[in-house]
């Protein structure tokens, strides 16, 4: 890791953004992994380092793979329900919460729920069309947020990918408003056949350093939703490619590199699969994460029955063993069908508010991360360390 990539953080973020990176979610973040750790350890009731929850399924963009299904009305979370949430998971170490959508920025009650929390941690997943000065400031207010903001690729990529004309510019904007108000800023990406090119290269890790942002988080293509495009999936070879790619910029680069695909050693690894992760949808669904759109139980009107349903028996614990069971990879890709089997045998609610079932069983197999050669373990030490204690230093795949 180079030290350059730290002091920008330093140079470019507000002291309350800096302070609440810190303790909020370096300290905060691996008290809960430790606390995860002993739970397990000790066979205590489980309960997740970190949740996932989309707000809303609100969004003002239609994108190819996206699995958010827009309904009228919209489905949103309430503010109450939200709150429930993050009480009861206080109750277990964990306070990081990733915020998804649609779009978050579209849920009415976003800045009130955060603002409620200031010793937790956000991590505001948005496509950056609606951040604009005013909540650029406002985040920053609260200094306990990082956007995360999805660029699908260029310019063109990003019209076919997103079905609109200037969402690049606009997201773009988006980033600039989030680096001037001293925000600790990320930008994520879904990598494609149609943007590797693009977005895996030194000339865009360059691009991004030039327009301030801190960290980049790379994603594997999962196809899902009604357009799942498994043609634009990653071929085996690409996604050999894109890791030693991030293994190697780890190195040099003035900005951090951020995958959840592969432990310290290069392993591949499915954080639902180890219950570090599971994800709340917009309908109050308990989900194994946010493409796997099926449940067993939903939050109440409260959000206070979170406990419960993540400890009850049945279909969270069983797919846990499931998967962990046939890839240390993603289901989705290894073995859609017999996921969808899976789903039928145990009798899951489709929360996906389509035929997710149908979906599944269309899908072909395609290549996944848990590719058994070659290994590719992490050179820097930083993100060794980091990986082996801070996120998946523990055994989950017996």
């Amino acid at each position: 890791m180079k030290i350059r990539a730290l002091t920008r953080i330093v140079s470019g973020c507000t002291w309350k953004v800096q302070r609440r990176l810190l303790f909020n979610f370096a300290m905060g973040g691996a008290r809960a992994v430790r606390a995860f750790e002993r739970r397990r350890k000790q066979g205590r009731p489980f309960f997740p380092a970190f949740t996932m929850i989309s707000l809303t399924n609100r969004c003002n963009l239609q994108c190819r793979g996206c699995w958010v299904e827009q309904t009228k009305p919209a489905q949103a979370l309430s503010v109450e329900q939200l709150n429930g949430v993050v009480t009861t998971a206080r109750r277990y170490g964990s306070n990081f919460f990733g915020i998804l959508g649609g779009e978050p920025l579209l849920h009415d009650g976003l800045f009130e729920f955060m603002a409620a929390h200031p010793w937790a941690y956000f991590q505001l997943f948005s496509n950056g069309v609606g951040m604009t000065r005013e909540i650029a400031e406002k985040l920053a207010a609260m200094g306990n947020v990082t956007p995360l903001i999805s660029i699908e690729g260029l310019e063109n990529e990003s019209r076919r990918r997103r079905g609109r004309d200037e969402v690049f510019a606009r997201a773009l904007a988006g980033v600039d408003e989030a680096v001037r108000a001293g925000l600790f800023v990320g930008v994520s990406a879904s990598i494609t056949r149609s943007n590797f090119a693009e977005l895996v290269s030194d000339d865009y890790l360059d691009f991004l350093i030039e327009h301030g942002v801190h960290y980049i988080w790379y994603y594997i293509y999962r196809p899902a939703g009604r357009m799942p495009e498994p043609e634009n999936a990653l071929s085996a070879e690409q996604i050999v490619e894109l890791r030693r790619f991030i293994v190697d910029r780890r190195q040099t680069a003035k900005i951090l590199i951020i995958d959840a695909y592969w432990d310290h050693l290069g392993r591949a690894l499915c954080p639902a699969a180890t219950g570090l992760s599971h994800h709340i949808s917009p309908g109050g669904a308990i989900e194994f994460c946010p493409p796997v759109q099926f449940c067993s139980g939903r939050l109440d009107e409260h959000g206070g029955n979170l406990e419960a349903l993540f400890q009850q028996p049945g279909l969270l614990p069983a797919l846990r063993e499931y998967v962990s069971g046939r890839t240390r990879g993603c289901i989705l890709l290894k073995d859609p069908a017999g996921l969808a089997a899976f789903m039928r045998e145990q009798g899951a609610e489709d929360s996906s508010c389509r035929d997710a079932l149908a979906e599944l069983a269309a899908l072909p197999q395609l290549p996944g991360h848990d590719h058994a050669e070659p290994l590719l373990p992490e050179k820097s030490w930083a993100y060794r360390l980091a990986k082996k204690y801070y996120f998946f230093g523990f055994g989950a795949y017996g």
